[in-house]
C-alpha cells in the first residue's frame, strides 16, 4: 500500500480535490478511498485493465458517493480545463506512446469530449448532462459510449 500511495496518490488526490472542491473532504475520501483498494485488492485484474485506471476508479466513485452523502451533487462546478492530469506510466511495456490525457481528449469530436469531460472529470450523472446540454438522455449514453471506443483505441484497449 506504501507503494501505491507513494506512486500514485498526489495524483488520486488531486483529482479527488478538483471533484469534491474541500480539501478536508478529499482527504477522507482518498484515505477511504485506499481503505477500499486495500480491501479489494485480490479484485485488480490486470488482463481488464492497467492499475492506475482502476485505481482512477475507485478513487473517483469514492469522491462522487461523499458529494453524494452531503448532499451537495449539484455543486460540482467548473470545466475541464479546471483540471490537471498526467498519466503514470505504470511499468507497462506493452505501450510504445506515453499518452498526454489533454492532447487525446482534444483530438476526439467536440461533442464526444464534453460529455466525456462532464462525465468522468466533472462527475456529473448522464441526466445531469442531458439536461445541462439539452439532448435525450440516450444520446448521451451514445455519445460517451463512442468516445469511450475512441480512446480504447488510442490507449491500445484499457492496456
Amino acid at each position: 500500500m506504501e507503494l501505491l500511495y507513494d506512486h500514485y496518490g498526489d495524483n488520486l488526490y488531486g483529482i479527488v480535490n478538483r471533484i469534491t472542491k474541500d480539501e478536508a473532504l478529499a482527504q477522507d475520501v482518498i484515505q477511504d478511498a485506499f481503505i477500499k483498494i486495500w480491501k479489494q485488492s485480490a479484485l485488480y485484474d490486470s488482463s481488464k485493465g492497467r492499475l492506475f485506471t482502476w485505481l482512477l476508479t475507485i478513487v473517483r466513485n469514492q469522491a462522487l458517493d461523499a458529494l453524494r452523502k452531503i448532499k451537495r451533487k449539484n455543486e460540482i462546478r467548473g470545466t475541464a480545463a479546471d483540471v490537471s492530469l498526467s498519466v503514470i506510466s505504470a511499468g507497462n511495456e506493452n505501450l510504445s506512446v506515453d499518452h498526454d490525457v489533454k492532447t487525446v481528449l482534444g483530438s476526439l469530436d467536440s461533442h464526444h469530449r464534453e460529455l466525456l469531460e462532464h462525465s468522468y472529470i466533472l462527475g456529473f450523472s448522464h441526466p445531469e448532462i442531458a439536461e445541462k446540454f439539452d439532448i435525450p438522455l440516450g444520446t448521451v449514453k451514445t455519445r460517451i459510449r463512442s468516445a469511450m471506443q475512441e480512446l480504447r483505441a488510442v490507449f491500445g484497449n484499457g492496456h
